[in-house]
């Protein structure tokens, strides 16, 4: 399992416990940093705030900022100290009052040294945490290939995220309309075929070229006005390994780097399409395993566990939307411990406050620790070398795995033994 889906959950669920805080006023404050920012000046501009926000009228959001502001710039000079620069993707620091009351206040600061680059500076007093510049960085970041054509002339482009990247522009010299008659309209209708032939041939040996030297290349999108383009798919000039991954074919009014950006706007249902289908086609393979009857599959958590163990799964497919908690009990009569998997640690903590012992029949069983099952499964999969992909409940199959299935199934390399 690569160490990106670990790194990618693990981001995600910070990014959704922010969203989760509110501030009662404009207390949460948001710092982005990127790596070649200077973290004494980063400093000294926080100093400034804090004379700017002195003017706050509100007494409660005055205090609030101020104290996290202050939160931050102590923060900084630890991290100063420890680090001297900034972390290689830069950081976005979170702070404010998390209460969301006016009668208390909790401030607390998280900081994120994100999986990409902070290509930002930023500072900003709001509701709600500033989260945008990182939801973005979740987004699919596979390279895809673009090319928009017509008769006059194609570009060339990759998209990786939304970075746009012109990689060739190619011009026809294909003559236009002409007046000439007789056998000179021959003659030059001839001439004007074996010069789009030639163009068409060049910019099929570009596609070949730059598409099949892209690393993990996800799709190539076609675009351009008329149909030039749908002539050149047509012509067989694309190598068979380029053409199986044409996603899309899609109209633009340009063919220039407005027609790569036409394209790339137009390209999200196409792409969305793409995880749709992959998606699919691993819930239709666990299924028709399952019909098979030969024991290559399993699911609930507890089977999973033991298959992920022995080594024996090969693929593991979670639910996008599982949140549960494996939780640790401790009997503080006899020593005995439990582990479960719990919807809600806060609840069950307090069904714990009446509930006798196994071992000894007390009731003193208490909450010890809780960890996110997920990310417990992440680790464990990771650990034993088996693949993870997460399953959207936007498609049917999606919705299968995470009612019937409890959001957790697993294809196998072999049948473990009874």
């Amino acid at each position: 399992m690569p160490v990106d889906t670990k790194v990618r959950y693990q981001f995600k669920r910070m990014l959704e416990d922010l969203a989760g805080k509110c501030g009662r006023g404009t207390e949460l404050i948001s710092v982005y940093i990127t790596s070649d920012f200077d973290l004494t000046k980063v400093v000294q501009q926080l100093r400034d705030e804090k004379g700017t926000a002195a003017n706050i009228k509100s007494k409660t959001t005055r205090k609030n900022v101020i104290s996290a502001l202050e939160r931050i710039i102590q923060f900084l000079r630890t991290y100063i100290d420890a680090h001297r620069r900034s972390p290689p993707n830069g950081m976005a620091i979170f702070c404010g009052n998390a209460a969301g009351r006016d009668d208390t206040a909790d401030i607390q600061l998280y900081w994120i040294e994100p999986p990409e680059p902070v290509t930002i500076r930023m500072y900003r007093c709001d509701q709600e945490f500033v989260l945008e510049p990182l939801r973005e960085m979740l987004q699919i970041k596979e390279n895809v290939g673009v090319l928009v054509m017509d008769r006059r002339e194609a570009t060339l482009a990759t998209l990786r995220g939304k970075h746009i990247e012109i990689v060739r522009r190619l011009t026809s010299g294909v003559p236009g309309k002409h007046g000439k008659g007789g056998q000179s309209a021959r003659r030059f209708e001839r001439l004007i075929e074996i010069a789009a032939h030639e163009y068409a041939k060049r910019v099929a040996e570009a596609a070949n070229d730059i598409f099949s030297q892209i690393p993990d290349l996800r799709a190539i999108l076609v675009g351009g006005p008329g149909r030039t383009k749908d002539e050149f798919l047509k012509s067989e000039l694309l190598h068979d390994g380029i053409k199986r991954k044409i996603a899309g074919v899609l109209d633009t009014g340009y063919t220039d780097e407005q027609g790569i950006k036409e394209v790339v706007n137009k390209s999200g249902e196409v792409l969305a399409d793409l995880d749709i289908l992959k998606e699919k086609s691993l819930i239709q393979r666990f299924m028709e395993e399952l019909v098979a009857g030969k024991g290559l599959v399993t699911y609930g958590e507890q089977d999973i566990r033991r298959s992920i163990e022995l080594g024996a799964v090969e693929l593991l497919l979670i639910s996008e939307d599982l949140r549960r908690s494996r939780a640790l009990a401790r009997c503080q009569a006899c020593g005995h411990e439990l582990r479960e998997t719990v919807d809600d640690t806060k609840t069950y903590r307090k069904q714990l406050a009446g509930r006798a012992c196994p071992s000894c029949g007390e009731t003193r069983l208490t909450l010890v620790e809780s960890k996110d099952v997920v990310q417990e499964l992440l680790e464990l999969a990771e650990r034993f070398g088996a693949r993870v992909e997460f399953i959207s409940i936007e498609t049917e199959e999606g919705k299968q795995l995470r009612i019937a299935f409890k959001g957790l199934a697993a294809i196998l390399r072999f049948r473990p033994a009874a």
